[in-house]
């Protein structure tokens, strides 16, 4: 099996209820609510949509029309199948999906508490149980490996970048999060990364508070990546190829209805763009106006675009 881009991270469910009960603006003055046992709370609104950064990143690649699949673990529920069948429909290489009846498919309920405030209630222990020996695809070959998040167990983490090498696979990855890795571990993820995406927020916790960009990407470039990104979904990105730094505003201004699933399209529309060769501007585009198409609806992949066209913004250059 031939592929262009496997993503690598979770696909499950984003349920979204939004009701007038449930704002602290209006039933608190704390900003707190208090859900009572026994007690049902009406909702005006809800939305359900197959989620995920392993998804919602896959389908920003397919729908740039590049060839994926998408690795990740879910149950074997009626949830999973309804996943295959979006898959399907998506265009995504489906069979890399792993089905275990060990855990149920993993879903995320967030009750929506104001323009881009939620409480999230999340289940995900199928993509947290993941292991290096569920993987078990004989012949499967790839340009680029994407891991949309990093996986719980270094140990998955380290048989992905030994796959990637042996095979001449380029290896991306967008970090929000290091779910617990120790320094030495961290330090050996980024080391082994060829491209690394991070949130602008995300990355100065890593490196000691250290707000700025510049830096952070001196410190990363050190470490071993050349392809680096960091952004601010609402704010600004800055991207660093060929020894040249790119920086941008945002697409476009946006009032955040949700921000569920920005960060994923940010970082693989920007990698789509990229993977085809085109200019830093067009994929720092792609990138923006995917995040703030995503943020303006509830469920994340009724915002990804397929192949707009967009006017390019933009773009400043810089070293570092």
């Amino acid at each position: 099996m031939n592929l262009d881009i496997i993503s690598v991270g979770t696909v499950g469910f984003d349920i979204f209820f939004n009701s007038k009960s449930l704002k602290p603006s209006i039933v608190a003055k704390d900003g707190a609510i208090v859900l009572n046992n026994g007690s049902t709370y009406p909702v005006e609104h809800a939305v359900y949509e197959a989620g995920g950064a392993g998804l919602n990143s896959a389908i920003t690649f397919a729908r740039q029309g590049i060839k994926t699949g998408c690795i990740a673990r879910t149950g074997k529920d009626h949830i999973a199948n309804q996943i295959k069948i979006i898959a399907r429909h998506e265009g995504l290489v489906y069979e890399l999906l792993i089905n275990n009846p060990e855990h149920h498919t993993d879903m995320t309920v967030h009750i929506i508490t104001d323009r881009a405030k939620e409480i999230d209630l999340r289940y995900s222990n199928s993509i947290n149980s993941i292991r290096r020996a569920d993987i078990k695809f004989p012949g499967l070959s790839t340009r680029l490996l994407y891991l949309a998040e990093i996986p719980v167990d270094f140990k998955l983490l380290k048989f992905f970048v030994s796959w990637a090498k042996v095979n001449g696979i380029e290896i991306a990855a967008n970090i929000c999060d290091f779910k617990g890795y120790k320094q030495r571990q961290i330090n050996y993820v980024l080391s082994s990364l060829d491209r690394v995406m991070m949130p602008i927020a995300s990355a100065s916790k890593i490196f000691n508070d250290v707000s700025d960009h510049l830096e952070i990407m001196r410190q990363l470039n050190a470490l071993g990546p050349k392809s680096i990104l960091l952004y601010d979904v609402g704010k600004e990105a800055y991207a660093f190829e060929d020894k040249t730094v790119y920086s941008c505003e945002t697409y476009k201004a946006v009032n955040p209805l949700d921000m569920t699933g920005a960060e994923d399209v940010f970082a693989a529309g920007y990698t789509s763009a990229m993977f085809q060769k085109r200019s830093v501007a067009e994929a720092l585009t792609i990138a923006s106006a995917n995040a703030c198409s995503v943020m303006e609806v509830y469920g994340t992949r009724s915002g990804i675009l397929r192949k707009p066209a967009l006017v390019t913004m933009k773009v400043t250059t810089g070293e570092i």
